[in-house]
């Protein structure tokens, strides 16, 4: 999700891989955190204070907002490897609360937008 260039690059590496997808689908259908999953996928030290501050405090419509795009994702790119993450952010830093909204991509595919919800 976002802001870190370094956060973006490394969590689209691990989503192009089929198995990471089989893993993040078993925790979005358990309801795991979005913070605990971070930490499980080894990209804790990516999410500055701020970063962890805004996920955490992602409303439950907006967590599911993302459950519901990335199970989409996962889905339809079955065993593909070139398969993208189905977020949508153009923030540069997160300096504090952010909002989550479904979306569309230009090809019509599920995304979660992310936007400051300082405006």
């Amino acid at each position: 999700m976002g802001p870190s260039i370094a956060a973006v690059q490394r969590a689209s590496q691990l989503f192009a891989q089929p198995n990471i997808r089989t893993q993040l689908r078993e925790w979005h259908v358990q309801q795991m955190p979005l913070m605990e999953m971070v930490d499980r996928l080894g990209l804790s030290d990516l999410f500055d204070d701020a970063l962890r501050a805004a996920v955490t405090g992602l409303k439950p419509d907006e967590v599911q907002v993302i459950r519901d795009a990335f199970l989409a994702e996962i889905d339809s790119a079955g065993s593909a490897t070139d398969s993208s993450m189905p977020v949508e952010c153009s923030l540069a830093s997160v300096v504090g609360p952010v909002t989550v909204t479904a979306a569309t991509d230009p090809a019509g595919r599920p995304v979660a937008r992310v936007d400051s919800a300082q405006k």
